[in-house]
C-alpha cells in the first residue's frame, strides 16, 4: 500500500508539463524561421509550405493535447481537494502538513490517511462536505510505501 505525503502530492499538482511547453516553443520558433525566410525569398514557395506545414503541426499539436489538458486539470482539482482535507486533519489533529499521508490523491470513501503513527479511514458525506475519522489498524506495515 503507498501512502503519498502532503508536499509530494502538492509538488506533484504544481508540476508544469514542460514537454507540452518544449514542443510547442520548438514549432513555434520553426514557425517563425520559415516565415522570415519566406519574407526574405518570395520567391521560393519551399518556405511558405514549410510554415503552413508548422502551422498545422501546431494545429494538430493542440487538438492532441486539449483532451490531457482537460483530464490534467481534473486530476489538478481532485488533489487539490485532497491537499484541502489534509489541512483540515492537520489542523483539527494539530501535527504537522510534514507528518501526513495519503494513500489516495482523490478524494474518496474509505481512503486512509496516516497522521503521525495513527491511521484514519476517512467517511464523507454525500456531497463531500464533511469527513468523519475513524481509527483504522493495518493488518501488514511493512507492505507500506511511504512516498516524501
Amino acid at each position: 500500500m503507498t501512502f503519498y505525503s502532503y508536499e509530494h502530492l502538492y509538488t506533484q499538482n504544481q508540476e508544469p508539463n514542460f514537454w507540452f511547453i518544449f514542443v510547442l516553443t520548438a514549432l513555434s520558433a520553426a514557425l517563425i524561421v520559415t516565415g522570415f525566410l519566406y519574407f526574405k525569398n518570395r520567391k521560393d514557395n519551399k518556405y511558405r509550405d514549410l510554415a503552413v506545414i508548422f502551422v498545422f503541426a501546431i494545429a494538430l499539436f493542440f487538438g492532441i493535447n486539449y483532451n490531457n489538458y482537460e483530464k490534467q486539470i481534473d486530476i489538478n482539482n481532485q488533489t487539490n481537494q485532497t491537499l484541502t482535507l489534509m489541512r483540515s486533519i492537520s489542523n483539527e489533529k494539530k501535527i504537522s502538513k510534514k507528518k501526513l499521508y495519503s494513500n489516495s490523491s482523490s478524494l474518496t470513501e474509505g481512503m486512509l490517511i496516516k497522521a503521525g503513527k495513527d491511521y484514519y479511514r476517512v467517511s464523507f458525506d454525500n456531497n463531500v462536505n464533511s469527513y468523519t475519522l475513524n481509527k483504522a489498524s493495518i493488518v501488514d506495515t511493512s507492505q507500506i510505501n511511504l512516498v516524501k
